[in-house]
């Protein structure tokens, strides 16, 4: 039987099927172990171009961790670079009439074993730099038009504004690759802490039109709108 998608609200799962992951459906699909899991991440906007479609491909992002405890907790910038991956034809080839299912089955193995030549199978490089920050993040998002700025959503119920230009410059210099359990984690006041909030919260986002306009809103129902935080 051919694999199927299984579409949410569409298709109704029978009472002894399971669904089941196919890697081979991801154009690039990696996986990094960096300690405590992360709640909320966002990714950084660069340089390297708007349109980039040829592997291997390099991507900044921030995140931010959920520890036991709340000394525990920092903030993540990482790069991560040499992303390899297939690179697949945008409109698939229609088979024939003719054609079975094994054979289309034969049909994309080939492909995807000339992808994968194309794409490269080298190991990408995760580089990190950690920022203390106490208490669990909620959110975090980095802002459109100075992306080197970052809000985060305290679940202790405050919002930090933080300048992270001098660990992304560190990391576009650096190809080297930080050992698992070796980054250290730097000590840095954020630009901005509002602690107006009476509760924690979860929404919060950058305008993109307006540069440093932030918007937060709390468990409470409350939104905040802030200004030239930039």
């Amino acid at each position: 039987m051919p694999t199927k998608v299984w579409q949410p609200g569409v298709d109704k799962l029978g009472e002894e099927e399971e669904l089941e992951c196919d890697p081979t459906a991801y154009n690039s699909l990696h996986a990094f172990h960096i300690g405590w899991p992360c709640l909320s991440f966002d990714v950084v906007r660069d340089s390297l171009g708007l349109l980039r479609t040829d592997f291997p491909h390099t991507v900044y992002f921030f995140a931010g961790t959920q520890a036991e405890k709340p000394d525990w907790n920092s903030i993540g910038i990482f790069k991560v670079s040499n992303v390899s991956g297939k690179k697949r034809e945008l409109v698939p080839s229609k088979t024939t009439a003719g054609d079975s299912d094994m054979d289309t089955d034969n049909n994309d193995s080939d492909e995807d074993s000339e992808d994968e030549e194309e794409g490269g199978s080298a190991t990408p490089v995760l580089q990190l730099r950690k920022v203390a920050h106490r208490g669990c993040i909620n959110r975090i998002r980095a802002m459109t038009q100075n992306p080197h700025i970052c809000a985060s959503w305290s679940d202790a119920g405050y919002v930090q504004i933080w300048d992270f230009s001098t660990h992304l410059n560190a990391l576009a210099e650096s190809e080297t690759e930080v050992p698992r359990g070796a980054s250290s984690v730097f000590n840095q006041a954020p630009l901005f802490n509002f602690k107006g909030h009476k509760d924690e919260g979860y929404a919060i986002d950058w305008s993109p039109r307006v540069a440093g306009r932030l918007v937060t809103g709390n468990m409470e129902r409350y939104f905040l709108l802030f200004s030239s935080l930039h």
